[in-house]
Parts: C-alpha cells; sequence; structure tokens
C-alpha cells in the first residue's frame, strides 16, 4: 500500500477528546495492550498529529503521527501499528516469520507467499482469516511488514503451505516508514517463537 510516495491531504494536532477516542479504539483493537503500554505508546502530554493522506492507489488512510514518526494507521476503520510501533511491543501481534531476502520483495509491494514462511518449532501463529498480524526475519524478532492473515492457519496448513499467507499493507523502507525518522529496526535476537 505504501510502496510508492502518497499524498499528504491535512496535517493536523490532536485535540483531547480525539486522543482519548484514539486511545480506546487502540485499546479495543489490541486487547492485550495493558493502560501502561497504551499510555506508553500514546502519552497524554505529548504532541500527536493526524495525518490524512491519498495512498499511491486512491485510498484514504489516516496516520497518527507521534515525535515525528507515524505509529499506528487507520484504513477502512481498521486500526494496524507502524513498524515503529511494533519495534516498541513486538509482541503485539501474531507474526509470521521469513528469510531476510524476502524483505525487499514485501517493501515493493509484494504479499507474503507461504512457501517463504519459516515454522518455528512452536509452530505457526494461530491466526484468522484477515486477522492483523506482523512478519519478522529468521534471528531478529523486530517485525518488518504489517497486514493481514489471508486465511487461517489451520488452511494454511491444510493447503501445504502453498499460496498467500499475508497481505501485505506497511513495510520497513516504504513511503508510509520514510514518512519517520527512518532508524532501522532493532535487533531483538532470540527464538522466534511467532504467536502473541
Amino acid at each position: 500500500m505504501f510502496a510508492k510516495p502518497f499524498r499528504v491531504k491535512s496535517n493536523t494536532v490532536i485535540k483531547g477528546s480525539d486522543r482519548r477516542k484514539l486511545k480506546a479504539d487502540i485499546s479495543n483493537a489490541f486487547p492485550t495492550l495493558s493502560a501502561e503500554d497504551l499510555n506508553e505508546l500514546v502519552p497524554n502530554k505529548e504532541e500527536l498529529n493526524v495525518v490524512k493522506i491519498y495512498a499511491h492507489k486512491g485510498d484514504s488512510v489516516t496516520l497518527y503521527v507521534l515525535h515525528k514518526n507515524p505509529i499506528f494507521f487507520e484504513l477502512e476503520k481498521q486500526l494496524y501499528p507502524t513498524v515503529y510501533t511494533l519495534w516498541r511491543r513486538s509482541d503485539l501481534l501474531p507474526t509470521f516469520i521469513t528469510w531476510p531476502a524476502v524483505l525487499q520483495k514485501l517493501a515493493g509491494g509484494a504479499d507474503l507467499m507461504l512457501p517463504g514462511v519459516v515454522v518455528p518449532p512452536a509452530g505457526l501463529p494461530q491466526v484468522k482469516k484477515g486477522e492483523c498480524c506482523s512478519v519478522s526475519m529468521v534471528k531478529n524478532r523486530a517485525p518488518v511488514a504489517v497486514g493481514n492473515a489471508t486465511m487461517s492457519t489451520s488452511d494454511m496448513c491444510d493447503l501445504g503451505m502453498k499460496g498467500r499467507g499475508v497481505s501485505i499493507l506497511h513495510t520497513y523502507m516504504d513511503s508510509l516508514w520514510g514518512f519517520g525518522d527512518k532508524t532501522g529496526p532493532p535487533i531483538l535476537p532470540g527464538e522466534s517463537e511467532g504467536g502473541r
């Protein structure tokens, strides 16, 4: 979705009531977040901007920007975390693991194909069709892409791990990432277990 530059329609500072609504929406979308986590991701006293954009294919998207970094984006009334948020909370979404060479394809607009998914010893994360999930690389748990599962985990296994697994919306190195401070992913080593 952000493989090509987007057009900014408006950029305004969020009002107090809208900030409270955003926090409630984030809490509903990601119930595993504690109140403390939520306050860390969306602090009460710091400037937060609402940026309305048109993606290159014409989709209307709302960005929530803190410290110059987009932290969440809203598309068709669904909230998604950006990689900047996932680097602070890598366990926020179910995560699929792939090989580093796949990242360039994802950043270029490709979806995550199931043959490129690495199945960890603990198994794949359990997802439903359409569920928001992230993608990380082997040997680094820091997510590098966000999208929606194209099918449930059981369907992925039943189909022999063939076909599209995750419809990618946003990646490290795309234009949404480039709208922020352009930092790279942190190194979060350890066994990538998938899941939450």
